[in-house]
């Protein structure tokens, strides 16, 4: 060993396991001073305690096996510490030999100290590859190509350091190069994947070579592989082979990785038309959206079948398929984040038409479908937003739809979109509800106004008890939540008849309307009626006392169509006679015959102590004001009696105030505005200095916002693109941050540079988003606690000279106007102080 040791590179090392003694070449003096004597030799404990413990577990498990017998031999990287107390990675083989009664006797091997890593010793790259293919084509040898790589390398550097990483990578060129004796050669084709030629084996042999590797790296990391037959599949080019193997390694990975997978012809091909596709996609979307269209499916409401509005649905056309199906390409759409220019060209075409079919139908309703992927952008707020002004249609008429198939944790970012668009009226729909990872979540965290039951919860209902009960249970949930329900999926006559005793305030499905072009819509729906079908329900038994009531056809819409909430009560028995669609949304109740207004009402279980029956008067109203807390609303009421067929009546006509409120509060906010105007023209009138002027704008501006901080940007006298925090106003216990931003550089508000290009302000309501296009902003809001701010241009004379801004706004933060008041005011005040020093 000493001879062996002298002459290369590498340490040797001989175990004698019956007297548990390690002897060493004697050049291992060079990197470790383990030794008391003048031999180099100590036990196995000794040598484990300089082992990085880390490593040391994965150690002494192959060691064991060696010495039980479970492996011959083993390759493994692992860390020491050095002679001079540093971590080195040294790779070490070693094999266990055994004495005649088949005990071990003693192991032999060589530690190699690694002073380069990421490159295999002995890993031949992708030229030669193709060689020795070509070869064992040309000479019709049969075998396999086996493609290898590192599950979840990033990760592994991220946590245990790159080097580590790399070691991985050698460690598993190292194991498949000794796994099997007549292994051709290793190849490395990519970063962390090497493939293996492995000739004369069938396909079990080939499952038996990736279990070898695997296990012999099982202390490192898991791998996955993916191999195909070199003879079976007849290819032009041998480059076609090793596509084939990635395609398998790939398959492998998504298949939840730590496997082998063997190259199927259709996942390839399915592959090949998925990668087809996206081109043809990116193709239509650069040729302005040719090829995609939206067709249209009505929406009906289940109480006068009437229709309440359509779904609008994404079609494509291939040029060289024809039709492609929604659930082949719309994930292609999601995975290449086309989806993003496709959404907004869905909801700009889909409000257009919408616009045009109001005109005759005044209430039409439009949902479009949103994708996570469209959540996810920064910008996902403002567009929605701006495209619907375009459009010029209300906000109310539009529903954007979420699908719940895919996981969404960040609640608190969708209800800052969300509570948003809300303001404009806009409504929040949850498409495939039940289906998805967090149903009870949604109701639970997010603003949403309504929740389409999916198809598999429909399909059959009429002879699923469970079901039945189950969507019973879900629509109960709904309702007390006051969440609109939309059944979709309605194909049967005999499933309406079953959905029809739980009361869903809209269906969708193919019993109504398929889908359909905008003009087959307007022709044979739009201008139609769905008349209501004869459907098999069991009569509702009549509730003791309830007073028959005759509303029908246009009395009946009327009531139907109309957001103040009406309903009929029976004077004596307390009994609901009638409640209208929008009254058992506020309620959250759908079967209302016969139960007690106090009950339904305010959920009291004896009549109310504030009873106003006595009172009624059949000649004029009786209005009122209450804050319902069992309704959380806010109601101005208006009773009066009713007589009908010898019965006493009490109408209720009940108008929510409570979306008023918001409407109240946003003029607080305007009056609170105007009286600020007043201060900044008096500060900047008052004080000579401009500087003291200035704070005193800025603190006036920050206590309007009740923001963290307010502050005054101007360009570097010397740089002219870095920017200086000239003046800041800071709350109290608020740390200034004034001499932190001297200089700042371009490259943290590039975008702010092109929004104030364009004359339009940086409204940031939430900064997570900016985390995935605007790193850099991002991190440097971050460091400051910056999660919230609003910053508008400063001009003179035209010229950008710098910006105004408050950080954590709590008040009016939708509104830059107040900051673009006080940016207007500086600079008049500014070029006030410049005339006058001329004259």
């Amino acid at each position: 060993m000493d001879l062996l040791g002298d002459s290369t590179e590498d340490y040797y090392l001989c175990y004698d396991c019956k007297k548990d003694e390690l002897r060493f070449s004697k050049n291992i003096g060079q990197i470790v001073d383990l030794f008391s004597g003048k031999e180099s030799k100590c036990g196995l404990k000794d040598w484990l305690g300089i082992v990085a413990p880390m490593d040391l577990p994965k150690l002494k498990r192959l060691f064991q096996d060696l010495l039980e017998g479970e492996m011959r031999y083993f390759n493994v990287n692992y860390r020491i510490r050095d002679r001079y107390g540093n971590r080195i990675w040294i790779n070490s083989r070693a094999r266990c030999y055994s004495g005649e009664d088949g005990r071990p006797d003693y192991v032999l091997g060589r530690l190699t100290r690694q002073t380069k890593v990421g490159n295999a010793s002995g890993a031949y790259h992708h030229d030669g590859l193709m060689q020795t293919l070509s070869r064992y084509r040309s000479e019709g040898l049969d075998g396999f190509l086996m493609a290898i790589s590192v599950d979840g390398l990033e990760r592994i550097n991220v946590k245990c350091g790159r080097a580590f990483g790399d070691a991985v990578i050698k460690s598993l060129a190292e194991s498949m190069a000794a796994a099997i004796h007549n292994v051709e050669l290793v190849f490395r084709t990519s970063g962390d994947c090497y493939c293996a030629l492995l000739p004369t084996i069938d396909q079990a042999d080939a499952e038996r070579y990736f279990e070898t590797v695997q296990r012999e790296l099982r202390d490192q990391c898991t791998i996955s592989g993916g191999a195909v037959s070199i003879q079976t599949y007849q290819v032009p080019e041998s480059y076609i082979l090793l596509q084939y193997a990635e395609s398998a390694l790939d398959t492998a990975k998504l298949r939840g990785k730590n496997r082998l997978c063997f190259f199927s012809p259709q996942d390839y091909e399915r592959k090949l038309a998925t990668i087809e596709l996206q081109e043809e996609l990116e193709a239509a979307v650069r040729a302005e959206f040719k090829g995609f269209s939206i067709q249209f499916q009505a929406q009906v409401r289940s109480e006068s079948f009437d229709l309440y509005g359509a779904e609008a649905l994404l079609r494509f056309d291939s040029p060289r398929r024809g039709a492609i199906q929604p659930a082949e390409f719309i994930p292609v759409l999601e995975d290449s984040e086309l989806i993003c220019p496709v959404g907004l060209w869905v909801l700009r075409q889909g409000l257009e038409q919408c616009r045009q079919w109001r005109r005759t139908h005044p209430r039409f309703h439009l949902s479009v479908n949103m994708s996570y992927a469209q959540l996810r952008q920064p910008e996902i707020q403002s567009d929605v937003l701006r495209i619907l002004r375009e459009s010029g249609v209300p906000g109310n008429a539009l529903t954007i739809e979420v699908t719940e198939s895919m996981e969404l944790k960040d609640y608190p970012h969708l209800n800052t979109i969300f509570r948003e668009w809300k303001k404009e009226g806009i409504q929040i729909s949850v498409d495939d509800f039940g289906t998805g990872y967090s149903s009870l979540g949604w109701l639970k965290e997010l603003a949403i106004d309504e929740i389409k039951i999916d198809r598999c919860f429909v399909s059959g209902i009429q002879n699923s008890a469970y079901n039945l009960r189950l969507l019973s249970n879900m629509m109960e949930l709904a309702d007390s939540c006051q969440i609109r329900v939309c059944c979709e999926g309605v194909e049967k006559l005999e499933e309406l008849s079953a959905l029809s005793r739980l009361r869903p305030a809209l269906y969708q499905g193919y019993y109504f309307a398929r889908p359909c072009t905008p003009e087959a819509f307007a022709d044979n729906i739009l201008n139609g009626r769905f008349d209501p079908p004869k459907l098999a329900v069991a009569a509702e038994p009549a509730c003791a006392g309830q007073v028959p009531l005759a509303m029908e056809g246009l009395e009946h819409d009327l009531l139907n169509e109309t957001e103040e909430i009406i309903a009929i009560c029976d004077i004596k028995t307390y009994e609901i006679c009638y409640l209208n669609p929008s009254g058992q949304n506020t309620y959250g109740v759908r079967d209302y015959l016969g139960q007690k207004c106090h009950k339904v009402f305010y959920g009291m279980d004896s009549p109310c102590p504030f009873c106003t029956n006595r009172e009624l008067r059949q000649d004029t109203f009786l209005v009122r004001e209450e804050w319902n807390e069992y309704c959380s609303r806010h109601l101005l009421l208006k009773e009066k009696l009713l007589r009908e067929h010898g019965g006493r009546l009490r109408l209720s006509v009940g108008t929510d105030i409570t979306k008023g409120e918001f409407v109240s509060q946003r003029t607080q906010e305007r009056l609170a505005f105007s009286q600020k105007v007043v201060q900044y023209v008096e500060t900047l009138s008052r004080q000579r200095d401009f500087g003291h002027a200035v704070l005193q704008a800025l603190a006036a501006v920050g206590e309007f916002y009740k923001a963290d901080r307010a502050y005054l940007f101007e360009r570097n006298p010397v740089q002219e693109d870095h920017w200086d925090n000239t003046y800041e106003w800071c709350d109290c216990n608020v740390a200034p941050m004034k001499d932190n931003l001297q200089g700042v550089p371009p490259e943290g508000i590039q975008r702010w540079m092109e929004l104030f290009s364009r004359d339009q302000s940086v409204v940031i309501y939430n900064l997570e988003p900016l985390r995935r296009n605007w790193p850099v902003e991002w991190r440097d809001l971050s460091m400051q606690g910056i999660q919230r701010l609003i910053a508008v241009p400063f001009r003179e004379e035209g010229r950008l000279v710098g910006f105004i801004g408050v950080d954590n706004p709590r008040y009016s933060i939708e509104d830059d106007a107040q900051i673009r008041l006080l940016a207007y005011f500086l600079a008049m005040r500014r070029q006030r102080d410049r005339d006058e020093h001329r004259r």
